[in-house]
């Protein structure tokens, strides 16, 4: 078993993108990355794992983020740990992990016994995909584009969506957030009787999928179905734009956000836990 850290984001994906395809919708964080990377160029530690000639597992790092491990089927103990070891030697910094939950539990058993650092869990993950939107399109409001007059409200809104999925979120760096946002064309907000009442962001995406995220609605707005609307919209939008299928990240523990992806047409393709180490 060989472990070996690429040289450029090109080199790394002719060798795992295929591996990573296998599961394209739980390995959207990792495939949305390296694709961002291709063309925004960050420090980033791309490693994979090499058994008798095959690759067989793959796992990265934009630091100072978490380390994101891959989710490949029939993986085994000894190729975890030679993950854990292969970063534990060459001193590299581990804030957290996630990905799989067996995979990473026994990540983080093992680096803690070379460490002596405790980890928590910070999240229990579920990963949704949809194929097609099932629920009936809502009249009555229409999805748009944010634009640069909008930007007071998205970076309170992403400021309020972080502290309301346990991912706080600096006021400077939600600002940072929202204009690259809306230079990206990629923020939307659901408007009602001319008042905007909630949004959503077409985050990464994948060689078929796009991936959905920061979707949010203000207290005062809640439990009149905008969310919803946006992202069932939304979700149409980037199926119609050719790709697919739709992914996002929901906490597992929060019932209304899970009964809204469902209800679209979205179902449990994987899940993931996050360490914070």
């Amino acid at each position: 078993m060989k472990v070996t850290f690429a040289a450029s984001v090109n080199e790394y994906l002719n060798i795992v993108e295929e591996l990573l395809l296998k599961k394209e919708a739980c390995n959207n964080l990792m495939l949305g990355l390296l694709d961002r990377l291709l063309t925004h160029k960050a420090e980033c530690h791309l490693g994979y794992v090499e058994k008798e000639g095959n690759i067989v597992y793959a796992f990265m790092q934009t630091p100072p983020n978490n380390w994101i491990l891959a989710d490949v089927e029939n993986v085994d103990q000894d190729t975890i740990e030679a993950v854990a070891k292969s970063i534990y030697q060459k001193n590299l910094e581990v804030p957290g992990v996630l990905g799989p939950i067996a995979k990473t539990g026994r990540f983080v058993e093992l680096w803690q016994e070379l460490t002596n650092k405790k980890a928590v869990i910070h999240m229990n993950q579920l990963i949704y995909q949809l194929d097609e939107v099932q629920s009936e399109l809502r009249n009555g409001g229409k999805l748009i584009h944010a634009a640069r007059k909008h930007f007071p409200l998205i970076a309170d809104w992403l400021y309020q969506f972080g502290q309301e999925a346990n991912e706080l979120i600096a006021q400077t760096r939600a600002e940072q957030m929202a204009t690259r946002f809306i230079d990206n064309r990629s923020i939307y907000l659901w408007q009602i009787d001319g008042q905007l009442v909630s949004m959503a962001n077409r985050s990464r995406k994948t060689k078929n999928g796009a991936t959905i995220n920061a979707v949010f609605t203000p207290d005062k707005f809640k439990k009149k179905g905008y969310a919803t609307s946006t992202v069932a919209h939304l979700s149409q939008k980037i199926l119609d734009e050719g790709f697919q299928f739709c992914s996002l990240y929901t906490d597992s523990t929060n019932p209304t956000s899970n009964s809204i992806y469902k209800k679209i047409g979205y179902y449990e393709a994987g899940s993931s836990i996050v360490y914070k180490l």
